[in-house]
């Protein structure tokens, strides 16, 4: 566990607890988007293209996580007004947030479609069992390894739930879904489609589009042959759900699950 990422993780905190003042001449409302997921999918690289579009305000926090805590309370009307106001910009401009963790939580999507009804909504997802890996390197940082770790890691893989519980509350046309390993290949063309959805001009090419940010900072071990098994069997049933949402998932992308496409 490193003590610099619980600290950091604190401040990050303790900055959002008040949205940021509303320069003159700029108004305040609901996020034009929403990214909800999913953690080590790249996602901290996406918000990053996104918010460089000169018609994007780009200086919103990217991971607000605000909806957390409200995992045991009632959520307001002054809830949702006050989520509003982390997203001053000015007129021509649109204004969102990406915290991975919304798509994992199943109180969040109710909540956003309250405070947020009009926000198209992003979700990034990876191959099930290598953001499984990725995860368990993230959280060793902020909590130590043992099978509660491994077990929280695994759940934030499970998409085909998470996503059914998401188009309860969501029209399916407010929602884009992309793999992460798309991306990758083709970081242009995704990028295009992802300004697109978002009514901003699809042309628009930002530095560092190539550049993935938010590594893992340390080294992912391999798994062993019967984790691995054990991985792929655990998600098979959810990721067999996922494909029959229909969400253009490209399972020939995912080498732990090609054998289902």
């Amino acid at each position: 566990m490193r003590i610099s990422a619980v600290v950091a993780r604190l401040r990050t905190r303790a900055a959002l607890r008040n949205p940021p003042p509303c320069p003159a001449g700029w108004s305040v409302a609901p996020p034009d988007f929403i990214g909800l997921g999913a953690q080590r999918s790249g996602t901290t690289w996406l918000y990053s293209l996104i918010a460089a579009h000169p018609d994007v305000q780009g200086e919103t926090t990217k991971e607000l996580h605000y909806f957390h805590r409200f995992w045991d309370r009632p959520f307001a009307d002054a809830d949702a007004e006050t989520y509003a106001r982390f997203f001053p910009r000015p007129a021509g401009r649109i204004a969102g947030e990406w915290s991975p963790g919304y798509l994992a939580h199943f109180w969040v999507p109710p909540l956003i479609a309250r405070a947020a009804p009009d926000a198209r909504l992003l979700v990034s997802l990876r191959d099930p069992v290598e953001r499984y890996r990725s995860g368990v390197v993230l959280q060793a940082e902020t909590r130590r390894p043992g099978p509660a770790a491994a077990s929280a890691a695994f759940r934030l893989g499970c998409y085909g739930l998470q996503l059914e519980q998401v188009l309860h509350t969501a029209a399916r046309e407010r929602m884009l879904v992309v793999q992460f390993e798309r991306c990758i290949a083709d970081p242009g063309g995704e990028l295009a489609r992802i300004y697109a959805f978002l009514g901003l001009d699809p042309a628009f090419r930002p530095p560092g589009l190539d550049r993935p940010v938010n590594a893992a900072r340390a080294h992912k071990q391999d798994l062993p042959d019967e984790t691995r098994a054990a991985l792929v069997g655990a998600y098979t049933p959810d990721v067999r759900r996922l494909a029959a949402l229909d969400l253009s998932i490209d399972l020939a992308r995912w080498p732990n699950f090609a054998h289902l496409a």
